[in-house]
Parts: structure tokens; C-alpha cells; sequence
């Protein structure tokens, strides 16, 4: 005979509708973006691991001063490597939107097309057949609103966008490889014909792509090769491809012979190095862990929701299971009944959600990530993983804790059941409450009853609150690091030149009034938070108008920027152990204090002391310092010039990469916090049913019962609210330092005292929200149901 008891799941499902239509909207919101961003992210780095091959990307790149000569490339070869010519220009492109009258302008880094390494991905339309054509990099282009079929001027020349492209070496739009960050708006690449290149006015940048003949078995043999070759390339550049032994004697007889053939090694950089190959994957890589925390956490919230969910249905329904009991029927029975329906949600929601995220949710990620990053095409792969976590996790929790709940009540005898009588322990005394007024120690009395309820009820606020600090504070966090680096930088204009002697031998000089002399090398950490960590160590002048340190610093003693302290956790007296990017050689420094200086990594030391550790020649130097514009140095002798515009590029591509994504969060936020909180605070109006039938048989009306238990609950709410938020701000503090534990650079999070006010405001507007329906569903409270208690 088929179980009577099965009759009962329509109808309760009729019954509390909105309940349930809650709780499966929010396990089909937080699968769907669990799933999708696990998809997403799965799609995208197969696709970049894929690319290696499919592209047949560089195992690294060089730049030589000159173009090389066959005989220098033919000993370049004869090291393991097979090279590729990779020329470049760095030229000035201008835009129009057709959205705005005025132009903008950027820096392209102009290629010719690519046949064996470096390959091109094509995205929309195709690659220039025309000199008067261009193909340039996708994002962009999206940035800069420039279409298909657009005319940009590059270096003067007017050139037609018939394709959008991303280049498998340029997954980043890093300028530099030291860059902080990359910059996608003031940035691009393109492609032209190789007669189109000839022609476009610019310097040449001789580099070139290479690949192993043997490739090493893994990232740690590859470092020692790329180690090994690095020193070789280089003495085969100054000796003119004659020996790659720096020690070795060389007859001057054959130097002559080679004269012709000498080059020097300007730059060099191996791709598991290079951040515009590296760079997406890796990050691509952290937005997993983090989904992985916010999945667990919107489990565990859930997970309670649906216990409270279950056990206050049996309490709702403690006569009729006693009766049940009484009759015959087993616990086994009314386990799988109750079980039952939580258990067809949860697997309805992640059906749901699993369809969600394979589509729209997918999609939102990838449209993240392209918005982000120029990453090639790819292709939706079904995701293992993402099942287990999004699926069969929150499937087994909502089992095991559902069989806990209801089995521990399911103990209990008939007799207790039928008297309401739930309690698992021993019957304890009410506690005596001070002398308030009689609402006062009604409200608690509601409270302590329900404490865990509240607890519940904080731990989803903190969740809430959480990703609203995410999506209020990175905007925030960003205007803050603009600001201060505005008010921090070294100098308004800092010159790097190539040499510190003219063509003519002269040492370079200006009549700039201010500028001033510093010395500067680019090391990397040897130890610490994150190795290989690239760190700027400046030799400052005695007197300096634009960095102020003692002169009275010891030989190895250094001042380091705020930011380098923040980092590290460095204090005054500790040792920091810095080394040669290419090299083995290591230099220890000691820290006397910190410079107010949040703009990079630096570490800074009087210019005679640096001169000493660092061997550099009497009257060398790197470049200038100034508060305005050089303009009687040659530019040839100029290798770049960072400005305040470089100094913020991390920020203004975090702020236009992440800014929909900040919007996307509040709004779902909002949506998450009025469903969180009315399931959680109709719980609480179901669990204390009884008591509120009973007050209005006592001849209390809506208004009054309102005032007990909602003006309570919003009381509370307002508390945890408070709370919540600075709780959410240490939590938000600790994960947002592992992120830039693992990035280059540093700054802090900041959320402002009007952003905590605006997070504590979203929360408890979507309160008000619940608060109102909490209202309505009090006033449908029948007096009838203080009869059922036949306590």
C-alpha cells in the first residue's frame, strides 16, 4: 500500500510556496555562479594552455641594440635555441569614438605578421592584406570604441581596422614586463603587412623570440636553462657571437674579425617570466580559490537555513507526528518524509543551476574576463570539478545535515511530541529577567529563545557584507591608491636614459631647472613573502629636493617605500636580501626606516653608498628626477619617462576591468540579502506562531504584536548589520592581502566611513523590504493556532 504520507508533499509544497521558492532560488543563484565562474575559468585556461601549442608561442624573447648579424644568430643557434625575428615599433596611434568629438591617443605596438611563432587569433574580421590596413588587438579596441571598418592614424598614417586580434604572446597588454600592471586603454598591439611596417616612421626595437630545440621537463629545469642562457647571450652579443665564456681569453686578432658582428644584449625575458603570457593564467588561477571560499561559505549558510527550515517544521507540527508515532508509523518513515522535500529542492536547484551557470552564468564570467584580459578564443568544456563542488557537495551537506537535525528530534517519544515538548536536555528554569517594562522582557524573552536563529540570521549578514565590501571597497581602494600617489610620487617626471654619455662621449646634462641626478637599478627578492619580487633601488643625491633620507645611512643601510614595508612586514633593523634578475649574485641591506612612498617597491640609499655596493663609474648616473618636462635632451638618449600616468596605470585598468563587475556584485547583493534575511526572519515568525496567536487572544492588536517581535528583529538586525560590516572588514582586509600576496606591487583596501555606511544601508534597505512582509505575515497569524498547543 502506498505510503499516505506521500500525499502530503503537494500540498505542503502548496503551502509554504514561498519558502521553498526562496530557498531554491538562492541554491540556483549560488550554483549558477559557482558553476558558471568554474566553467568559465576552466574553459578560458584550457584554452590558454592549449594556446602554447595551438599558437606555438616564444619560450622567451631578447632585444639586441642593433639588428644581428647572420653570423651572431647562427651562434645564438648553435646554444640549444632556434630564433625568431620579432621586430617591432612602438608608435603613437590616435582614435575617434564615434561616442565623442574628441580624439585619444595611445601607444601600438606595431608588428609585422607573425607565420611561425607568436601565432595571431583572429576574433572578428581578418588580417591585413592592404598597406593601408590593420589588425589590432580586441580589448582594445573595445576600450577605445573603435569598430570594424574604423580609420586610426598610426605615426601619421591612416589606416583601416579590418581585424580584431589577440596575440598569444600578448594575453596581457603589458607595455613592459616591470610594469606594475598592464594597461589595455593607453596600450595596444596590431599587426600590418610587412610592407605597411617598412613604411610607418618609428625606432625599431630589434628583438627576438626563441625556442628550445630540447624543451625542459618542467618550470624548475626551465629557469636553470633560461639562467644558463641568459649569461651566454649575452658574451656572445659583446663578443660578436666569438665565445659565450666570459672569461675566456679572447685574441685581439680575432676580435677585429668579429668587430662588425658585436651587438649588446638590451633585454631579456623567458616566458614563464613574461607577465603578458603569464600574467591572465595565473590570475585566472586565484579567482578559483577564492569562488571555492564563496561557495563553502554559501553552503554552510544554506545548510543552516534549510536545519532551521526543517526543525521548525517538525516543532510546527510536533501534535501530528506524535499522533503518527502513536499509530504505528516508524522513525525511518517520517525521516525519509521530512527529508523528502528539502532533498527534491536542493536537487531541483542544482539542476537549475547547473543549466544557469553552463549558459547565462558562463557567459557573465567569460564577458569578465574578456573584459579583462586579450585572451583568444575557446571552447565550453564540461567541468568535473565544478560539478562535484557546486553539485554533489551541497547535495551530501543538505543530506547529512537534515538526517542529523531530524533524526536527533525523531528520538524523542510520542508522549514529548504530543506535549510539544522538544527539548533535547533536561528541563531548565525560565531565567528572572530584571525589572523592565513588560514589552522590554517580552522582546527578551523572544531573544534568548531565539538566539540561534539570530546567529543564523549574522552569519548571512557577514556573508552579505562581505561581497558588498568587494564590489564598494575595490572602487574605493582604487580612488585612494590614485590619491596618494598623487600626493607620494618620487618626482612628476622620471628620466631613464639609455647612457649617461652623449654620442660624442660627453656626459649628458640639462639646464632643467630642478633636475636632479639619481642612480637606479632593478633588483628582485631572494626571500620573503614572494620571491623574485622586483624591487627598485635608488641612489638618491645629497640634498635631494624629491626623496628625503639621512645622509648619515651606513654602507648597506636603506630606507624602503611604505608599500615595501606594508608587503614584507619589514621593521627597522631587519635584513632583506635582494639579487640580479639574471644572475645568481645577491646583495643584504639593512632597514632603517620607511619612505612615505606608496607609488612601488623601492629601496632607497645615498648615492656615494650605492656607487660603492654597486660599482658604478665616477660621475655615472641613470636619469633624471624632475618636477617638470625635460626638453633640451636628445630624445634618442631617452630610454623612457614614467610619469604620474604610469604610476596609476594598475589603477585605471583595475577600475575599467573591474567596474562592471562591481555593480553586478551590489545589485546581486541586494537581491541576496532580501531573500537570506526574509527566509531567515520567517522562520522566526513561523517558530514563535503559537506565542503571537496567543497575544492576539489576549486582545493585542497587529500593531503591538509588531512591536515585539519585528521592531525586535529589526533592532537586532540593525546590530548585526553594524557588526557584520567591521567583521566583514577584517575578514575582507586578510583575503584582499593574500590577493596581492600573490600579485606584483601592493596596496591596501580601503573602504571609506561613507562606504561602510552605504554597505550597512544596502543591507538593511533590503531588512525593510523583509520587514514589510514580516509585517503581513504576522496579521495572517490565525488566533486559532494558540489553540493547538494542548500543552
Amino acid at each position: 500500500m502506498k505510503n499516505p504520507l506521500n500525499k502530503r508533499i503537494i500540498r505542503e509544497l502548496g503551502k509554504d510556496w514561498k519558502k521553498y521558492l526562496v530557498l531554491f532560488l538562492l541554491m540556483t543563484f549560488m550554483i549558477g555562479i559557482a558553476s558558471g565562474t568554474f566553467v568559465g575559468n576552466d574553459s578560458m585556461m584550457a584554452s590558454l594552455k592549449e594556446s602554447f601549442e595551438k599558437y606555438n608561442i616564444e619560450d622567451g624573447h631578447f632585444e639586441l641594440k642593433e639588428e644581428a648579424s647572420g653570423g651572431l644568430l647562427a651562434a645564438f643557434e648553435k646554444r640549444g635555441i632556434k630564433v625568431y625575428e620579432q621586430y617591432f615599433k612602438d608608435v603613437n596611434e590616435v582614435s575617434k569614438s564615434p561616442e565623442k568629438s574628441e580624439e585619444a591617443s595611445a601607444t601600438i605596438r606595431l608588428f609585422k605578421q607573425r607565420e611561425k611563432v607568436n601565432t595571431v587569433c583572429v576574433m572578428e574580421g581578418r588580417l591585413p592584406d592592404g598597406d593601408d590596413e590593420i589588425a589590432i588587438d580586441r580589448m582594445h579596441a573595445d576600450n577605445r570604441s573603435i569598430a570594424m571598418g574604423d580609420t586610426i592614424s598610426v605615426s601619421g598614417s591612416k589606416l583601416k581596422v579590418v581585424g580584431l586580434i589577440a596575440l598569444s604572446d600578448y594575453t596581457c597588454l603589458f607595455e613592459n614586463n616591470a610594469d606594475l600592471m598592464f594597461d589595455a586603454i593607453n596600450f595596444n598591439v596590431g599587426v600590418v603587412t610587412d610592407s605597411c611596417w617598412e613604411s610607418i616612421k618609428g625606432n625599431i626595437k630589434y628583438q627576438y623570440a626563441f625556442q628550445y630545440n630540447e624543451a625542459p621537463a618542467d618550470v624548475i629545469e626551465e629557469k636553470k636553462m633560461s639562467d644558463i642562457l641568459v649569461e651566454k647571450l649575452a658574451v656572445l652579443a659583446a663578443s660578436g657571437g666569438l665565445t659565450d665564456d666570459k672569461d675566456a681569453a679572447i685574441n685581439p686578432m680575432d676580435m677585429a674579425e668579429y668587430a662588425d658582428d658585436m651587438n649588446e644584449l638590451k633585454d631579456y625575458v623567458p616566458a614563464y617570466a613574461n607577465q603578458a603570457i603569464q600574467f591572465a593564467r595565473e590570475d585566472l588561477g586565484k579567482d578559483l580559490a577564492m569562488m571555492n571560499i564563496l561557495v563553502y561559505v554559501f553552503i554552510a549558510v544554506l545548510t543552516f537555513v534549510f536545519a532551521i527550515t526543517t526543525e521548525n517544521k517538525i516543532r510546527e507540527e510536533a501534535a501530528v507526528i506524535g499522533t503518527l508515532r502513536a499509530t504505528g508509523y516508524s522513525r525511518g518513515e517520517l525521516l525519509r518524509f521530512y527529508m523528502l522535500l528539502p532533498l527534491v529542492i536542493t536537487f531541483l536547484a542544482c539542476i537549475a543551476g547547473n543549466i544557469l551557470g553552463y549558459t547565462w552564468f558562463k557567459n557573465v564570467a567569460v564577458s569578465l574576463y574578456y573584459n579583462s584580459y586579450s585572451l583568444m578564443t575557446y571552447e565550453t568544456l564540461w567541468n568535473g570539478k565544478a560539478f562535484i563542488i557546486t553539485t554533489l557537495i551541497p547535495l551530501a551537506i543538505m543530506i547529512l545535515v537534515n538526517f542529523i537535525v531530524i533524526y536527533r528530534l525523531l528520538r524523542l517519544s510520542p508522549l514529548k511530541f504530543l506535549r510539544r515538548d522538544l527539548s533535547t536536555s533536561g528541563r531548565k528554569k525560565a531565567r528572572r529577567l530584571p525589572a523592565f517594562s513588560f514589552f522590554t522582557r517580552f522582546r527578551l524573552r523572544i531573544f534568548m529563545q531565539n538566539a540561534f536563529d539570530y546567529a543564523v540570521l549574522f552569519f548571512g549578514i557577514v556573508f552579505i557584507m562581505i561581497l558588498l565590501g568587494f564590489s564598494i571597497g575595490l572602487p574605493e581602494t582604487i580612488k585612494n591608491y590614485k590619491t596618494k600617489v598623487n600626493e607620494n610620487l618620487i618626482a612628476d617626471y622620471q628620466y631613464v636614459l639609455k647612457d649617461y654619455k652623449d654620442a660624442d662621449g660627453g656626459t649628458v646634462t640639462t639646464k632643467t631647472n630642478g633636475a636632479e641626478e639619481y642612480l637606479m637599478t632593478n633588483l628582485v627578492t631572494a626571500e620573503g613573502v614572494r620571491l623574485d619580487e622586483g624591487i627598485s633601488v635608488y641612489g638618491i643625491s645629497d640634498g635631494s629636493r624629491y626623496v628625503s633620507i639621512p645622509k648619515t645611512l651606513m654602507k648597506g643601510e636603506v630606507y624602503i617605500s611604505s608599500a615595501f614595508h606594508e608587503k614584507f612586514g619589514l621593521s627597522e633593523g631587519e635584513q632583506i636580501v635582494l639579487k640580479e634578475k639574471y644572475s645568481d649574485k645577491k646583495y643584504s641591506f639593512t632597514v632603517k626606516g620607511v619612505y612615505d612612498y606608496p607609488g612601488g617597491l623601492a629601496a632607497f640609499m645615498p648615492r656615494d653608498n650605492y656607487a660603492e655596493i654597486f660599482g658604478t663609474k665616477e660621475g655615472e648616473f641613470t636619469g633624471f628626477l624632475s618636477s617638470v618636462e625635460i626638453t633640451d635632451i636628445d630624445e634618442k638618449l631617452i630610454y623612457s619617462v614614467v610619469t604620474e600616468e604610469d604610476i596609476l596605470r594598475i589603477s585605471n585598468q583595475l577600475d575599467h576591468s573591474m567596474g562592471f563587475f562591481a555593480d553586478y556584485i551590489s545589485v546581486a547583493c541586494l537581491i541576496m540579502g532580501i531573500l537570506i534575511m526574509y527566509l531567515l526572519t520567517k522562520q522566526l515568525i513561523e517558530k514563535n506562531a503559537v506565542s503571537i496567536s496567543m497575544v492576539k487572544v489576549l486582545g493585542y492588536e497587529n500593531r503591538e504584536i509588531n512591536s515585539l517581535y519585528v521592531r525586535l528583529t529589526s533592532i537586532v538586525t540593525v546590530i548585526l548589520t553594524i557588526i557584520g560590516a567591521f567583521a566583514a572588514l577584517l575578514i575582507l582586509g586578510a583575503l584582499f592581502r593574500r590577493i596581492m600576496y600573490s600579485m606584483t606591487g601592493w596596496f591596501n583596501l580601503y573602504i571609506s566611513p561613507a562606504g561602510i555606511g552605504k554597505m550597512i544601508l544596502i543591507c538593511l534597505a533590503a531588512y525593510f523590504v523583509v520587514a514589510f512582509l514580516d509585517m503581513r505575515q504576522i496579521k495572517k497569524v490565525p488566533l486559532a493556532e494558540a489553540l493547538k498547543n494542548v500543552e
